[in-house]
């Protein structure tokens, strides 16, 4: 087993809530500077700058998870990670979203960015709708393409899980915790999940600021699911 720094809840500036200096060179860079060496892009129900921000990854010696912070019919935001870009892609295929149009004067710009930080689009679909995807039917369709589906920042308020629905369903095998999730509450989700706490960050300054550690049977996209399954 092998010690992993982590942070698996990274917003872009594709993401309409995050700043716009939220690119992949500078959210690889700032990674790379605090030591992570696995992290996760997981913008709101989008994955275009996924990609990009893998390829910075790479020349850094960070490895980006393919991922997708996925909103649910019920509000439910569940991360979604993949071993492969192509599952991503793939899984996100299949998925249908409200069709509502951004506003940026009022819900901020949804930036699509490239490699080389160069802006090569915008996201004309409101990104902080949903998608037409009821709770239960996520994690086999996230299964289906291989992937791991991890109800997000279960212990908050706004769009967790347990707050939503009243508790988190057995069939998941890992929940994520906000970075300021007291000791208590932890305990008590470890004893039926594993455990992941991230930093759920949409600025650069807070890329990191859970600094917590993962024992993990790889480095690599494999070994992070491997934890997550809980094999």
């Amino acid at each position: 087993m092998t010690k992993i720094l982590y942070d698996l809840h990274i917003h872009s500036a594709l993401s309409p809530c995050a700043d716009n200096d939220m690119t992949p060179v500078n959210i690889g860079a700032m990674s790379s500077a605090k030591g992570l060496q696995i992290i996760a892009v997981a913008d709101h129900n989008a994955i275009a700058n996924v990609a990009a921000a893998r390829e910075v990854g790479e020349a850094l010696d960070v490895i980006v998870v393919p991922a997708v912070e996925l909103q649910t019919q019920e509000d439910v935001h569940i991360l979604c990670l993949f071993e492969t870009f192509e599952n991503l892609q793939s899984f996100f295929d299949e998925i249908s979203f409200k069709d509502l149009k951004n506003r940026e004067e009022i819900f901020g710009e949804q930036l699509i960015v490239s490699s080389d930080d160069e802006v090569i689009g915008r996201e004309e679909r409101l990104l902080l709708a949903g998608a037409n995807l009821s709770e239960p039917d996520v994690k086999p369709l996230v299964e289906k393409h291989g992937g791991v589906a991890v109800p997000a920042h279960v212990n908050r308020d706004a769009n967790g899980i347990v707050a939503i629905l009243g508790n988190v369903p057995d069939y998941y095998t890992a929940v994520e915790l906000s970075s300021d999730c007291d000791e208590e509450t932890a305990a008590m989700y470890a004893k039926k999940f594993r455990l992941i706490f991230d930093s759920d960050s949409h600025t650069l300054s807070d890329i990191g600021k859970t600094q917590r550690y993962l024992e993990i049977n790889e480095i690599s996209e494999r070994g992070i699911l491997s934890y997550l399954r809980g094999e």
